[in-house]
């Protein structure tokens, strides 16, 4: 059944270990899962996560793995649906911006909850999300879904097998088959970004996750898969990516990495929305302070490039959107709530505040953007937006952002991933859950299992849903 992807991923998949991996890059998989536990926390009230609990506790086992911020376990794959989507609720884990963009720590709650499960080592859960990166990344270079009407959470699927079959330890033959088994039967439709946006967003690469799991289990159960799943005339090259993949070149990033670090190339949050707006909220926040009042402003005009415009303002819903799912990847709406309220934060996409009168009428008034070819030229090693406000007085003021904070070129220290631990899992654990909560993640490589991590993370009675 073999194509000449499958084998080398496989490969690939086999060859790395815990020792294979630089210093680097252990700390950042440790940084990623603090961040990532944190992302978990504050999306863990919401409607779409709520629902997603529910459907694991019809799937309650003792010998699954953990419901993150319950003391309750579910079946394995259903722990990792219900914990990636509050992960992903809020749109705050981490992103990688390349051909096709990806939250590549939507990998992290399928392969803990198969850690936890199977009872396997810290070491090898890193070790396992470094590979999980390897490949999210490597493909989201290598050629676009979304441009093929196809979601980038397929990558998430890809990533989770080939990421999966390293913890589990799999032989060559079986990591093929989980990648045929995983890919085949589960395409996720760009639809889900399309217009106005449900709480499915949050869900997609959960479920892609989830898929990749089951996959992985029917290998241990003998199932075999489809032949040639990425190479074949009707597989993932030919039907999701327009045969845009270049099977050479993916074959030689592959064949040669010895020691992954692709988790380095990509980016942690400073606010929860879509990645591509971090630089305007910057440049606008600077405006904010530059602004004496919103009623002087006669104009405002963003430069940004062709991806950016295509996800954050193409749609005629992203200019006035009804609901937090549209607005978290609106540019318009983003851009004018930093410049009037000089903050970003979770109540920015209440539904009061998205009903502002005056908010909307600035964006259909005064707000113009703009494909420059060098914002254009600044992606992806950054991620650029220009901001130009004209003022009723004829005075202009103007700021760019390419690398906002937490950008690969302007990565956050340690202090900066604690407190953003801290910011979003205060009021849902005590300050001692979060210190030990820290403290244990960042000794990942020493534990061997993870019932101390999981009751770190138990979220306060008053706030269980």
């Amino acid at each position: 059944m073999s194509d000449k992807i499958t084998k080398t991923l496989a490969e690939f998949a086999g060859r790395i270990t815990y020792e294979s991996l630089s210093e680097e890059v252990i700390d950042e998989v440790k940084r990623r899962v603090i961040d990532t536990f944190a992302c978990l926390i504050s999306g863990y009230q919401y409607d779409a996560s709520t629902a997603a609990r529910k459907m694991a506790y019809r799937y309650e086992s003792e010998k699954g793995a953990t419901v993150i911020g319950t003391d309750r376990k579910a079946a394995v794959d259903f722990a990792a649906f219900a914990n990636g989507t509050a992960i992903r609720y809020l749109d705050y884990n981490d992103t990688y911006l390349s051909v096709e963009p990806l939250h590549p720590s939507d990998v992290i709650a399928p392969l803990l909850a198969l850690a936890e499960q199977r009872g396997l080592s810290g070491k090898r859960l890193i070790a396992a999300i470094a590979v999980a990166y390897e490949v999210g990344v490597n493909f989201c270079d290598s050629a676009s879904l979304k441009s093929n009407g196809w979601d980038h959470v397929n990558y998430i699927t890809l990533a989770t097998a080939v990421g999966g079959a390293n913890l589990l330890g799999f032989t060559e033959e079986q990591t093929e088959q989980a990648i045929a088994l995983a890919i085949v039967p589960h395409a996720a439709m760009r639809q889900t970004r399309n217009g106005e946006i449900s709480m499915w967003k949050a869900v997609a690469a959960a479920n892609a996750a989830r898929n990749a799991v089951f996959a992985l289990q029917l290998v241990e159960c003998g199932m075999k898969g489809p032949y040639e799943p990425i190479v074949g005339t009707m597989g993932l090259n030919y039907q999701m990516l327009n045969k845009k993949l270049d099977i050479e070149e993916v074959f030689n990033k592959f064949q040669g990495v010895a020691s992954p670090s692709g988790i380095l190339k990509t980016y942690v949050k400073n606010w929860a929305v879509e990645y591509m707006t971090q630089s305007a909220i910057e440049a606008a926040l600077l405006l904010h302070k530059q602004i004496d009042s919103m009623e002087n402003v006669e104009s405002i005009h963003i430069e940004t490039f062709q991806m950016a415009f295509d996800i954050l303002a193409k749609d005629e819903q992203k200019w006035a959107p009804e609901t937090r799912e549209t607005a978290d990847h609106s540019l318009p709406f983003i851009v004018i709530a930093a410049l009037e309220d000089g903050h970003i934060d979770i109540d920015t996409f209440a539904e009061k505040r998205l009903k502002t009168e005056s908010t909307l009428q600035r964006i259909k008034d005064l707000m113009t953007i703009e494909v420059t070819d060098e914002m254009n030229a600044g992606y992806p090693d950054g991620n650029p937006n220009r901001i130009t406000v004209k003022m009723k007085d004829g005075t202009t003021l103007q700021e760019m952002v390419k690398h906002p904070a937490g950008h690969s070129g302007n990565p956050f220290t340690d202090d900066q991933i604690y407190e953003k631990f801290h910011r979003l899992t205060d009021g849902f654990l005590s300050a001692e859950q979060r210190q030990n909560g820290i403290s244990l993640l960042k000794a990942l490589d020493k534990v061997e299992e993870y019932s101390d991590i999981m009751a770190s993370f138990e979220v306060k009675k008053e706030v269980l849903a």
